[in-house]
């Protein structure tokens, strides 16, 4: 069986380094690449090809959510899955706009992240389980409504 090929994206490096030593023992997913921001990722994506990108949303030069459009503009078949410290319904529903197929809160287990990138990868939506419920009535409710003039509700 093929190993999911995963870029990493995340402006700090310790973050990155955590996430490839989660990956490092898995049987199905293999870190190919990482990257510490948007314009990075792209360049990479431009390049090569991988399956799941995991995506920091808050990061200098081109957040998440812009280099998830580009990614997606360039490369459909790529899936996204947001990762981050921050689960304000506005930031979730603003990547899933942008093509992400999921959201995972930072700090989650080895076993959750596994979860998460085989999820996505498998053409399901994964939101994590930090993202309460009253979180995610929230985010189906933004998807339904303009981007414009919306709260930044936390």
């Amino acid at each position: 069986m093929k190993k999911i090929s995963l870029l990493i994206v995340d402006d700090r490096d310790i973050i990155r380094d955590g996430l490839k030593l989660i990956f490092s023992g898995s049987d199905n997913i293999n870190v190919k690449d990482e990257a510490s921001d948007g314009n990075e990722a792209i360049a990479l994506i431009e390049k090569n090809d991988y399956d799941v990108v995991l995506m920091d949303i808050n990061m200098p030069n081109m957040n998440g959510i812009e280099a998830t459009k580009s990614i997606k503009k360039l490369k459909s078949n790529i899936k996204v899955l947001a990762n981050s410290f921050y689960t304000s319904p506005i930031f979730i529903r603003d990547m899933i706009r942008a093509g992400s197929s999921g959201f995972i809160k930072k700090g989650e287990s080895r076993n959750s992240y596994i979860e998460a990138i085989e999820s996505v990868h498998n053409g399901t939506i994964y939101l994590s389980d930090e993202v309460n419920h009253k979180t995610y009535d929230k985010v189906l409710d933004y998807l339904k409504s303009p981007v414009k003039g919306d709260p930044i509700v936390s």
